[in-house]
């Protein structure tokens, strides 16, 4: 049995698309962070997408992304997203994408029954 499932995914993994023009495929541009001229992305950054969860009744402090902009989409629940010096906020829902860039600082906040879960998508400074 593993012999047969070992060919399988060698002929499986061997085999190439015959066409090279694009089949079925759609793009759609969530959010966007436009980098002005003076942030060099060049020199010690990295790309990184992440998975964050944040649990019903959970909060994500208020932060600056001045030195890491950052495009997110939420997957699962809802959050609100809270900009300094605005108490209201405004709800992100599932589908739903925000771009977030600049020394004005945001705080997330889950208020739903389930976890909310967001992809984000940064460029952090490699410090690791």
């Amino acid at each position: 049995m593993v012999g047969g499932l070992l060919s399988f995914g060698l002929s499986v993994s061997q085999s190439q698309p015959a066409s090279t023009q694009r089949v079925g495929v759609a793009g759609k541009e969530l959010a966007t962070v436009k980098l002005g001229a003076d942030f060099s992305i060049g020199k010690g950054r990295k790309l990184r997408m992440r998975e964050v969860t944040i649990a019903p009744g959970g909060l994500l402090p208020m932060h600056s992304h001045a030195d890491r902009p950052s495009v997110s989409y939420v997957l699962q629940g809802s959050l609100i997203e809270y900009l300094e010096g605005d108490a209201t906020g405004r709800q992100l829902n599932v589908g739903e994408s925000y771009a977030t860039h600049g020394a004005k600082g945001h705080a997330l906040e889950n208020k739903g029954q389930i976890p909310a879960v967001f992809l984000e998508v940064d460029l952090p400074p490699d410090r690791e």
